[in-house]
């Protein structure tokens, strides 16, 4: 690999000697012979207050852009054939014949991610200027621009690229193919076909801090994409006698627990949770009684138990009847991080969910009558349980 593209959040809320640290890391990397590009996001500055929790001196942190360009001059920037200096956005030149668009989306880093009329007016005239040269361009920014996964927009719209839906149409039209994203820490590949019949790639990556792990390796050539994925193996710390991925995994699932647990058992702590899922205070408290019912049936609620309620046990078979529903959620939650959602379609789990979803399916249009996901429940769970599109390896064909 001779080229490292890294997609932003490269801090710990922008504190200075977190910076500092990386970038040490960064130029052993760049000595070993590697090419590498960065860009920044909204954790890289200082958007967000540093807590008493936040390591070392609290008070140190980096709040101007001015000083990430100087920080990170040697990591693309130096490299830069044209740059956008006040949002933190450059062209280079990978390789004869292509170029990488790193592109800083972080906006006003608070109420729009994003990129304004003239920083997106500077990205379509980079697209333009390489396809005049006759060379080929793609680019990397930190927010999806596609969602990872259908439920996403629904828990975290405001983290997804603002305005993605008509700013992904606009990138696809003027010729661009792939864009490479973060933030999500999902594994997801997502594709996005315009009317006029332009295609646009998401290529989201996990986080190499937590589960799964992942690094992409990519080769593109005169026509095609191809992207493999590899997982680390271990790295120095204390998995309390386990394997590396049992720990990561035992960390992911203990953070939805805690929110179940919570809704059950500590109310005010489920409320200090509901921000990070996008679920407003105010709108928490009003929902109070229903949220402690459903976390404490939700301790011991089995799919055998619903089935029974729902009178569909016939149709749960023995080999997961016995699975918590809890349990499944965070389950499938996991599986949509690791790119790998198995429940389709021949699988005694599919075949439970959706005979539950088909007795609930009929309240469920009632009291979504005009919201399209709830009157056609079983559907968009499908989407959500089962995706046979490769997320981690893969050949993505276009067209130059």
């Amino acid at each position: 690999v001779s080229i490292v593209l890294i997609s932003g959040d490269l801090s710990n809320n922008g504190e200075t000697a977190s910076h500092l640290e990386f970038v040490e890391k960064l130029h052993r990397l760049k000595s070993s012979g590697k090419r590498i590009f960065v860009i920044t996001a909204t954790h890289d500055y200082g958007l967000r207050e540093l807590t008493n929790g936040d390591n070392r001196d609290a008070k140190k942190a980096v709040t101007i852009r001015s000083e990430l360009r100087c920080l990170y001059n040697d990591f693309g920037f130096d490299e830069a054939i044209a740059e956008y200096t006040d949002k933190l956005s450059y062209v280079a030149q990978l390789a004869p014949g292509f170029r990488l668009l790193a592109l800083n989306d972080d906006g006003d880093g608070k109420t729009f991610c994003g990129y304004n009329e003239a920083q997106l007016t500077w990205i379509l005239e980079q697209i333009k200027s390489a396809q005049d040269a006759g060379e080929y361009i793609f680019a990397m920014t930190h927010h999806p621009v596609l969602p990872p996964s259908p439920i996403y927009p629904l828990m975290s719209k405001r983290d997804m690229l603002g305005d993605y839906e008509n700013t992904s149409t606009i990138l696809a039209d003027a010729g661009l193919n792939f864009v490479f994203t973060g933030h999500t820490h999902m594994q997801h590949i997502g594709l996005k076909t315009t009317e006029k019949g332009n295609k646009l790639w998401d290529i989201n990556t996990g986080s190499l801090v937590g589960y799964p792990t992942p690094i992409r390796h990519v080769v593109l050539d005169e026509e095609k994409m191809t992207i493999t994925t590899e997982k680390i193996d271990t790295f120095d710390w204390d998995f309390k006698g386990i394997s590396m991925e049992q720990y990561l995994i035992g960390n992911f699932d203990s953070l939805l627990n805690d929110i179940f647990d919570s809704m059950a058992f500590d109310f005010e702590r489920f409320v200090g949770l509901a921000g990070s899922f996008s679920l407003e205070r105010e709108k928490a408290v009003k929902l109070k009684i229903p949220i402690k019912l459903a976390g404490k049936v939700m301790q011991k609620l089995t799919l055998g138990k619903a089935g029974r309620l729902l009178f569909v046990s016939r149709k749960i078979d023995k080999s997961v009847k016995n699975t918590l529903v809890k349990d499944l959620v965070i389950e499938c939650v996991r599986n949509i991080f690791s790119g790998e959602q198995p429940y389709c379609p021949g699988t005694p789990m599919y075949a439970a969910i959706m005979a539950l979803l088909g007795r609930l399916k009929r309240s469920a249009r009632h009291f979504g009558k005009d919201n399209e996901i709830l009157s056609d429940l079983p559907t968009f769970v499908e989407s959500i349980i089962c995706d046979g599109k490769p997320n981690s390896n893969a050949v993505l064909y276009y067209k130059r």
